[in-house]
Formats: structure tokens, sequence, C-alpha cells
């Protein structure tokens, strides 16, 4: 078949009408006139078509089509519609019948209509104008809509401040589908995590509008970076309840519905990645809206630190035949080693970066332990000869849904694996001088109990030795003094002249902050304390540089103290006003209990409760369902600080 356009020139030149007809057309540019079918204004379109027609903006912009009328055969004539220039771009619908598409409009600047009839009944098909107009407003991220490698995450993680947009698949102007991910079941909704890229941040997300169908279109908005990390309560969360499998609380506290008497709402990361995650289910038929939300940082006392080993550019050196014990809090403020496609095919969850070096050529076996057997952990090696620049795809990586250990084994045969894998992969050949980057991640949820990483095979590892044997080096922010007490303790030291303590607000460019003398030789433990009488808002990095008797010098690990300003140092509650229950946010500096009261107009204490308090970011559930409708004050108390805020119960 071939298929052409009829241009008709009328007496404004400006006007144009073409009609798809039974030959090649292609692409077209245009901004204004009328489409038609193939019968033109009027006539019917022929039977036993099958017509692709594109209709692209010719002025850069957004171009719509307005439907006037619409009458094709039901159930065997169809017309679908493309979001872009060909069939492959995101549908915007079928119609049959006398379902009119009524105003579409492309936000990529073309639209594409494939029209098929069968071999019977043809009638008046449709009319419809074309115009030209901005394009509309589209979303930084999107909701993904497939698995990524068997996997149920759906897209690479994502560090970003913000503030950036984030919205369904259908984006700001269109509806989300159907079929998400195309098995319905809450444990195949598919997920995406954002994180923060600055250290002492955590992500907030707020909802600006969000209507899906009610009991069958779920949102799961999870306080960390993993797919079961634990889910948001406070409402517009309702509870779900699911016939399969029952009572399973991660699929519990989901939004959905139509939410537009609760917006704006939020969410804040209280975990110790800072990470949100998001998961979607819909079903096969009612779609909606969707959502439109903003996602940014929040400077929180929690948070990515920005100096453990959960970046590359922070990978700590390994040496052979030691066991390390490790652990690790979130994913680090760098995205590093999602491919999209393939193992590590979501990117990091709980991760840590090391590095390693063949002293002598051989094997090399690798074995990771976890304190608990039931969690997961996944591992990719990258290599020979790369930095964290150039990492380019691991020669090992296993994304196995195996709980336990995992490592290098000599008789695992395959070199990567996807979910199915059994975490076993081959052990590597090394040659003397080669290098490598590991990083091992943590799956789970619940990142607290940590491994153990051991080395094995026929290679030995190069190791230096150190001048000292730094036990630990902390710091620990005194709000009422407004100082950083450091302190670090060493078990040996050989000709240890003295520690140049270094500070710096970037973690990148460093500065002396004092001195302090080393003991020199010792096989006993020894502590070392000094403080930051000046310390600067916002996060703070310490470094030593440790110098020997004859000059020489070795750094320490960088650590850091994130010291917020008033502004963000304060309680947050929400909902607010609430119908009962809501959630108080609030930051402790230490490890210690505070107390929350609940006061009356008239000042009495109405209720009154004890909170375990963290370093960090801290948060409370709190019940005012048995109080009478009124406004009310809350105070907490902490070691260091006194908040106070009033709430509203409706």
């Amino acid at each position: 078949m071939k298929q052409f356009f009829i241009l008709i020139i009328g007496l404004l030149a400006t006007t144009f009408a073409y009609s798809q007809i039974d030959n090649p057309g292609g692409t077209t540019s245009v901004c204004s006139g009328t489409f038609h079918d193939t019968g033109g204004s009027g006539g019917d379109y022929s039977d036993n078509e099958n017509i692709t027609t594109t209709l692209c903006s010719n002025a850069g912009n957004c171009i719509s089509v307005n439907f006037t009328s619409f009458d094709i055969e039901t159930n065997f004539d169809f017309l679908s519609i493309f979001d872009g220039p060909n069939a492959a771009s995101p549908s915007l619908g079928t119609f049959t019948g006398g379902t009119s598409p009524g105003l579409v409009t492309s936000t990529t600047g073309c639209l594409t209509f494939v029209f098929t009839s069968d071999f019977s009944v043809n009638v008046a098909g449709w009319d419809a104008t074309i115009s030209c107009s901005a394009c509309p407003a589209t979303a930084d991220y999107l909701q993904p809509t497939a698995f990524i490698n068997n996997e149920k995450v759906g897209a690479c993680l994502v560090t970003d401040c913000g503030p950036f947009s984030y919205a369904d698949n259908g984006n700001l102007s269109g509806n989300y589908s159907n079929n998400v991910p195309g098995i319905y079941s809450p444990q195949n909704a598919i997920y995406r995590v954002f994180c923060p890229d600055l250290a002492g941040n955590c992500m907030q997300v707020t909802f600006n509008s969000f209507n899906t169908e009610a009991n069958f279109d779920y949102l799961w908005v999870r306080n960390g970076p993993t797919e079961y990390s634990p889910n948001f309560t406070a409402a517009p969360m309702s509870t779900t309840v699911w016939p399969s499998p029952p009572g399973i609380a991660a699929y519990d506290n989901a939004l959905h519905g139509d939410l537009s008497g609760s917006v704006p709402f939020s969410f804040q990361s209280t975990d110790a990645s800072g990470c949100i995650s998001f998961a979607f289910l819909s079903d096969g038929s009612v779609n909606g809206p969707g959502w439109d939300a903003t996602v940014q940082c929040i400077p929180c006392a929690g948070g990515p630190n920005g100096t453990d080993n959960n970046d590359c550019v922070r990978l700590t050196p390994l040496c052979s035949g030691t066991a390390v014990p490790s652990n690790a809090s979130g994913p680090g403020i760098v995205a590093e080693g999602c491919t999209g496609t393939a193992c590590p095919a979501g990117g990091e969850n709980h991760s840590n970066w090391f590095t390693f070096q063949a002293f002598t050529t051989g094997t090399v076996n690798v074995t990771m332990t976890p304190a608990t057997i039931t969690d997961d952990y996944d591992f990719a090696i990258y290599g020979p000869n790369v930095t964290c620049t150039t990492l380019g795809s691991p020669i090992r990586c296993t994304d196995s849904g195996v709980q336990g250990t995992t490592g290098l084994t000599g008789a695992a045969g395959d070199n990567t694996e996807d979910v199915n894998g059994d975490s076993f992969l081959q052990t590597m050949n090394v040659i003397a001088g080669e290098t490598y980057i590991l990083v091992v991640d943590e799956w789970s949820a619940n990142a607290g109990s940590g491994y153990t990483l051991s080395f094995g095979g026929t290679a030995s590892l190069d190791c230096t030795i150190l001048p000292i044997e730094l036990v630990d080096f902390g710091a620990e922010y005194v709000p009422n003094e407004d100082v950083v007490d450091l302190f670090w303790t060493t078990a040996t030291e050989r000709n240890n002249d003295y520690f140049l303590v270094e500070r710096s607000t970037n973690g990148i460019d460093f500065a002396p902050l004092t001195s302090v003398d080393g003991v020199g030789n010792t096989e006993y433990e020894t502590k070392y304390y000094t403080a930051d009488n000046d310390p600067e808002i916002g996060v703070n990095y310490y470094r030593l540089k440790q110098y020997d008797i004859d000059g020489e010098w070795e750094y320490s690990d960088v650590i850091s103290v994130n010291i917020l300003a008033d502004y963000y140092d304060v309680i947050s509650v929400s909902p607010n006003p609430t119908t009962g229950s809501t959630q108080i946010v609030f930051n402790c500096y230490d490890k210690s209990q505070s107390i929350l009261k609940v006061f009356d107009g008239a000042g009495n204490i109405l209720e009154q409760k004890t909170i375990d308090c963290q370093p960090g970011s801290n948060h409370a559930e709190l019940d005012l369902s048995s109080l009478s409708d009124g406004v009310y004050m809350i105070t907490l108390n902490t070691n260091y600080k006194s908040y106070s805020h009033k709430i509203v119960k409706h």
C-alpha cells in the first residue's frame, strides 16, 4: 500500500487540511488547519485500512489536535494516538466507537496516529483541527514502569538535592499507565530511590497533586533506600488490605484515591541514608492523573556524613589475611555503578567501597559473611587498574536474592548473575601490581547488623604498615557550649611526633586547626582530645595528619559533624491540622531520652511520653484522637534543646 497527503490550499494561505488516506505519508510539519479520516470532511473512511500519520509542530513548540467529531465502528475499527514521532512513543490511548479523544496535546512536539479498519462497515470517521502552543511542563523525573534485569527496581539510584519535580509516568499533563508493572501484586510494585548529594541533608517530598484509582492503584512512600524500607504512615496515607498475602506490614499505608483536599502534604526522610523510595502499582483498568511532587534536600542532624566509605572516593584499602568487619548506613552522596540494564541493576542500597592490590600473582577469593544470616548482600568488583571515575563494567557482579554468605569461590563457574543467581561467582586470577575496586552492597532494609569481609586464594595483597594503629577517631557537637569535641585513640605508636588536626567546610579544602603532641613509642592504648571552639554552621569535616619524628606523615579517614542553623533545628509536625494521628520529627545530638508533652490552652498537661533519642533525625507518632477539637501546644525537651509547636485538632 501507499499513503500520501492531499494538500488543500484555500483562500487563506495559512489554512491547511490533511486527510489520512490509503497511502504512506510519513511525517508532516504543520501548526494549523484540519485533520480528517480518509473520507475527508463529511465522507466515510475506507474498509481495510492500516495507516500511520505523524504530525509535528513546524514552530518549535508542541502540536495539539482537537477532535470536533468522532465516529468509527465500535470494537472493530481503532485509532491509537502516541505522544511522539512514531508508534513506539508513549501511548495516549486507543479509541473506538463514538468515544472521542477530545483535545490531545504532545509533550514532544509530535503526535502519531495509527488507524486500522476491518473489511466491513465504514462510517463517518472524524474531523479535527490542528494548532500549536507552548509545550506543557514536564517533570525532571518520572516513575518507571518496567523492571531492570528481573529486579523490582525500575531506575538507577538518583542523588540530587534539587529541588526537582517528580511525577507518574504520564508526566505532568497525562494519566499514568494501567498494568504497572504488569503483574498486579504489592510484592511486584516497581520502585525508584532518591538520595541527597550533599552531606548533612535528608530528602523531603511534597505532593502538589495526587489522584489515583482508589483501592486499586497505590503509591508507597518509604523512609530509606531499599524496596522494603519502612513505609511512612502519617495521613493522608491509608491502610490497604490485600486478600493475598494478608497482614504484611510492608504493603500497608499507601497513598491512593483523590487526595486533592489534602495537598500539599510532605514526608521527610529520617533514615541515616537521607533517602526516600517510591513504589507504585496499578491494575488493568481505570487510571488517573497520578501525582505531581517536588523533591528537595532539607538540612538534618542525621543523613549521610559524606565521610564514610559508602562512596567510591572514600574507599578503604584492604590487606590479605585480615577479616574486616564492616557496615553501611546508605548509598552515600554519589550514585555509582548502576548500568540501568545489567548487574548492578539498580545501583547501591547500603554500600561500602574498598580497594586492594595484588602483591603476588595468583588467585583471589573473597567472602562476605553477614552477622545476621537473613541479610541479603551483593557485590561487584571493577578492574584491573581502574579509578572511581572510570569504573566501567564490573568483572564480577551478583544481584542474587539469596540471603547469607556470598563471594568468590573456585567452582562457581559464572562471573555475573541477576537476582535469580546463587550469590557465588568464579575465583579471580590476578597479576602482581594490579589494583581492584570492590563494592559490597546490602539490599536488606535494616543495615544495622553488618558483615565480615575476608580474603583467600594463592595471591597475597599489598599492605602498608602505618606508624600508628588508630583505633577510633570521633567528633561530637555540644550545642550548649557551641564547640565540637574531637577525640581519638591509638593502640600502638612507632616514632610518632605529633598530630595536626585539620578542618574543612566542603570536605575537599582543609586548613590546620590545632596540633597535639604524640607519645612517640608505645605498645599501650593512648587517648587524645582537643576541641574546635568555633565551628561553622553546616557540615564540619575533620582529619588527622600524623607526623613521624623523621618528618613523614599520613592522613586519617575524614569524619564530620553537622551543625544545623536554628531555622532547620526545629520540631516538625505533619499533618497539622490533624484529625488524630500526627508525626513529630526533631533532632538530637546524643543518645538519650526526650520528654514530649501536650498542653491545653490553660497550660494543663494532657499527655506525656518518653522518647528514646538517637543522634540525628528522630521521629515519633502522637495520637490526639481522644482529645476534643481545638488548638494544643506540644513541647519536647532533649538533653541540649527544648522545642515547642502549636498543633490543631479538628
